[in-house]
């Protein structure tokens, strides 16, 4: 599976993931959040995508799009698809809960835009949720190494907003959710360092976590019969920061 974007694909999958839905949705119509409006502007946004991100790959002197542009885009296609969703999710339908699924799977090529065009992330929500949903459906060891891959990145074009990890009370707030799933997927990867990257990014972000998913995770290594070299590597971060080490 390819995470990124690419204009055609996107404008296909969303074509795709709304056709019905917008014909059933029994919320107000012709307003400016009604499932037409909001659909086209999302066919206008993703042609703005796609010109930024050909002027940037291409490296054109002419290129005046900077960092903030290049977030204020993407928070905004996110801020259209979250509307889109809730469309679809409204004409409680046999097929709304296959249409939702694939409009929150289109966040993870925006999310990939923006990091490829040097912008940051704001909206977290639906991004985290397209990354469980592609965590629970995947099996195959390079699937999960894309998708750890993929994780990284978002992690690190979040936006300073986000990384401050204002919420610290909400368990299930997106920032947290995501650095466990990193650590989840990396494990399932098999890749030892892609597993030693989470986990190092664990330990620095949410080291009042770390303890506890290592202890986990080595219980996992019985469970499910993980290789030695997976295992290896949460034995050596079990010992270093386990229950009977502090973490700093």
């Amino acid at each position: 599976m390819d995470f990124s974007f690419n204009a055609k694909d996107f404008r296909d999958q969303l074509e795709q993931a709304v056709a019905d839905g917008i014909q059933a949705s029994p919320l107000a119509q012709g307003v400016e959040s009604s499932p037409e409006n909001l659909l086209a502007a999302m066919k206008q946004a993703i042609d703005v995508m796609q010109r930024a991100g050909a002027d940037i790959s291409s490296e054109s002197p002419e290129n005046d799009i900077e960092e903030k542009d290049i977030s204020q885009i993407g928070d905004y296609v996110l801020t259209l698809i979250e509307g889109l969703i809730g469309h679809v999710q409204a004409a409680s339908d046999m097929q709304a809960a296959t249409q939702a699924k694939a409009l929150v799977r289109l966040t993870l090529p925006v999310a990939m835009w923006v990091a490829h065009c040097g912008g940051r992330l704001d909206k977290l929500d639906l991004v985290v949720n397209a990354i469980a949903d592609y965590a629970n459906e995947y099996r195959d060891p390079e699937q999960l190494v894309e998708l750890t891959r993929v994780i990284a990145t978002i992690i690190q074009v979040a936006s300073a907003v986000v990384k401050h990890d204002l919420e610290q009370t909400n368990a299930m707030r997106p920032w947290r959710v995501l650095h466990l799933n990193y650590g989840i997927v990396a494990t399932r990867s098999h890749d030892p360092k892609l597993i030693e990257a989470a986990y190092d990014t664990l330990v620095k972000d949410f080291p009042q976590d770390a303890r506890e998913f290592f202890k986990q995770g080595m219980q996992q290594m019985d469970i499910i019969g993980y290789p030695q070299a997976v295992r290896d590597v949460v034995e050596k971060y079990n010992q270093m920061w386990g229950s009977e080490s502090p973490l700093h």
